[in-house]
């Protein structure tokens, strides 16, 4: 007689619990929790995801050592705003990586990589003229990741990733903004044809000062509420 192994049941709830730390993430950077107001309600979250309290308070947790969210003792939740100069920094250091992913994979030019970052913009830009701002940016995510993965470099992918996260709701609040997101667009045409050209140097430059621009959007004109400094 076999029995169901003992740690079945541990993997279940570590599934449920990646599950509901992935879904309240996506609400939090895709902007669709805390766009009004930073607070976070438990009780509204948890109906909303079909679950008790006791998970999603879980998840927070592990979302509040991510830097998504603060834990106030005896007052719940917030999604944690970052200062200017974290912001700053962020996407300084996420240009940086990106310019020097640029020039590499435009140094190589290899066909196949191009076609492949053709194609994802062609669908971006398309998204652009339907105005379907959910679909532009999650291609537009896409691309910035792919010119990272065609490097080869494992580390490289790792601090990328991880930085691209903690930039992802800025990233998507930039894009409200009308004059940001057409600016946005033909500086990946720009970007698309330096790579086509086999001019690494300017393709860098291009997706640097492109990086950069969507934290100054960010911070100068979507959030001028945000801290001088962390708190």
């Amino acid at each position: 007689m076999t029995t169901q192994p003992a740690t079945e049941p541990k993997k279940m709830r570590r599934g449920i619990h990646q599950e509901t730390c992935g879904r309240i993430r996506d609400l939090i950077l895709n902007n669709q929790l805390g766009a009004d107001t930073d607070r976070i309600d438990e009780v509204a979250l948890a109906l909303h995801l079909g679950l008790s309290r006791t998970p999603v308070r879980e998840a927070l947790k592990v979302l509040a050592s991510e830097g998504l969210v603060e834990i106030l003792p005896r007052r719940g939740s917030r999604i944690r705003r970052p200062s200017i100069s974290e912001i700053h920094d962020l996407f300084a250091v996420i240009a940086s990586l990106e310019r020097m992913a640029a020039e590499q994979v435009t140094t190589l030019a290899d066909p196949n990589a191009l076609k492949t970052l053709r194609n994802l913009h062609d669908q971006m830009l398309y998204a652009y003229r339907t105005q379907d701002r959910d679909t532009y940016f999650r291609l537009n995510h896409s691309i910035h990741e792919t010119i990272i993965e065609l490097t080869g470099n494992a580390q490289l992918q790792r601090t990328h990733a991880e930085l691209l996260a903690r930039a992802r709701r800025p990233r998507f609040i930039a894009i409200t903004s009308a004059e940001r997101w057409s600016e946005s667009v033909r500086e990946h045409d720009l970007l698309m044809q330096a790579m086509e050209l086999g001019q690494a140097l300017f393709a860098g430059q291009i997706l640097f000062q492109h990086v950069l621009k969507t934290g100054t959007a960010y911070i100068e004109h979507l959030e001028p509420s945000l801290p001088e400094a962390a708190p």
